[in-house]
């Protein structure tokens, strides 16, 4: 697995966010919230202008309770409505690899840059980033790209 030391430009999403949940609630909400955020944008008038991602943070020591934030990269501001809001991605220093494959097996992406943050004296910042680059609509699974970045102080 090709790691890399890379730095992250930020941009502005429409997103929205569960709080204490844990992997059970994790697939539903990805099910339910992508189509809302796409319908959202698209009726804001508004384009995509780049993959879209999930944020975990507050996470418990075993990934058992995450907070999670289901973003899409946006060209421009929409106005916040209910579960809706405008974010921004993480700019700065990372470490990341892209995972091809199943997300059920992404979790071998997660433990090799965690073993390299720590061979690599590497503090991670607690945050951790899927960016979902291919449509898993259209893309068979053993093929899904997903890059996997975590951000580092």
């Amino acid at each position: 697995m090709n790691i890399e030391v890379t730095s992250q430009k930020s941009a502005i999403a429409v997103a929205m966010k569960e709080t204490a949940i844990g992997m059970e609630k994790m697939v539903e909400l990805m099910n339910t919230g992508y189509p809302k955020l796409m319908g959202y944008i698209a009726e804001q008038g508004r384009q995509i202008a780049g993959a879209p991602y999930c944020c975990y943070t507050n996470c418990s020591e075993d990934f058992s309770r995450f907070d999670m934030e289901l973003g899409i990269p946006v060209n421009e501001v929409v106005p916040a409505v209910g579960e809706f809001f405008m974010s921004q991605t993480y700019e700065g220093k990372a470490i990341a690899t892209t995972h091809k494959g199943t997300y059920k097996e992404i979790e071998t992406a997660y433990t090799a840059l965690m073993d390299y943050a720590k061979e690599n004296s590497l503090e991670l910042t607690g945050v951790y980033y899927d960016h979902y680059i291919s449509n898993p609509a259209d893309t068979p699974e053993s093929e899904l790209l997903t890059q996997v970045v975590f951000p580092i102080k």
